[in-house]
């Protein structure tokens, strides 16, 4: 015998229907937003980890320029400050990438010869990572082939001469890794760890600057 549905059945189940109808639509407009924040915390992660680099890559160029006045400099005060130089960049550099390995952000690994690198997630957050990090390497690259240019120029140069232009270099950079350090701090105010990090990244550099600028007057006069 054929089953007969009464109007109360009839409505119970159209209710049912249009319930499930609704929380399908929730559901996938959950999803959705869910993939929208999986992808922001992707390019998060890749714009950090951009910022990252350029300050592992502004520690590499002060390392290289402090290796090369120990090596061409006669002046012994100007060897004393470079050691200093590559001494602090180092520890920095150090710091830098216990800071990241605590975060699993990986540093890049740069000597000036050799193209940045990074890694990203997966799903919707690795979609995120590789968008902003399209990029990433041209950018950084252009950056380490400015650093290289910049030390062709001072290897170029010799005695006092060699001096000023080190002292001048340095004197400039650290006008703008403070700069950079200042975007960082702004950025990044809510992480605390890496906001004291940067905190004392830009108390070196400035004691830098600040010592190179006078050097550089001495030998001037």
């Amino acid at each position: 015998m054929a089953r007969r549905i009464r109007g109360g059945g009839v409505a119970a189940l159209a209710a049912a229907l249009v319930f499930g109808s609704m929380t399908g639509s929730a559901l996938a407009d959950d999803a959705k937003k869910d993939r929208k924040e999986q992808k922001r915390i992707g390019e998060a992660v890749a714009e950090k980890e951009l910022y990252v680099g350029k300050l592992a890559l502004f520690d590499a160029k002060q390392i290289a320029l402090g290796n090369l006045a120990l090596e061409k400099t006669q002046d012994e005060q100007v060897r004393t400050f470079a050691q200093k130089l590559v001494d602090d960049h180092k520890q920095h550099l150090s710091s830098l990438k216990a800071w990241a390995d605590s975060k699993q952000i990986e540093v890049a690994t740069i000597d000036l010869n050799q193209p940045a690198s990074g890694t990203g997630g997966s799903g919707a957050m690795q979609e995120g990572y590789d968008k902003k990090m399209e990029g990433v390497d041209k950018r950084l690259n252009k950056a380490i082939t400015e650093a290289e240019e910049d030390l062709d120029k001072l290897r170029e140069k010799s005695g006092k001469d060699f001096d000023k232009d080190f002292l001048s270099r340095v004197a400039d950079d650290g006008k703008k890794g403070q700069d950079m350090v200042d975007e960082g701090m702004k950025k990044y105010e809510t992480d605390a760890a890496f906001s004291q990090l940067l905190l004392g990244t830009r108390q070196g550099i400035a004691r830098n600057e600040k010592q190179a600028k006078e050097m550089e007057k001495a030998i001037r006069r």
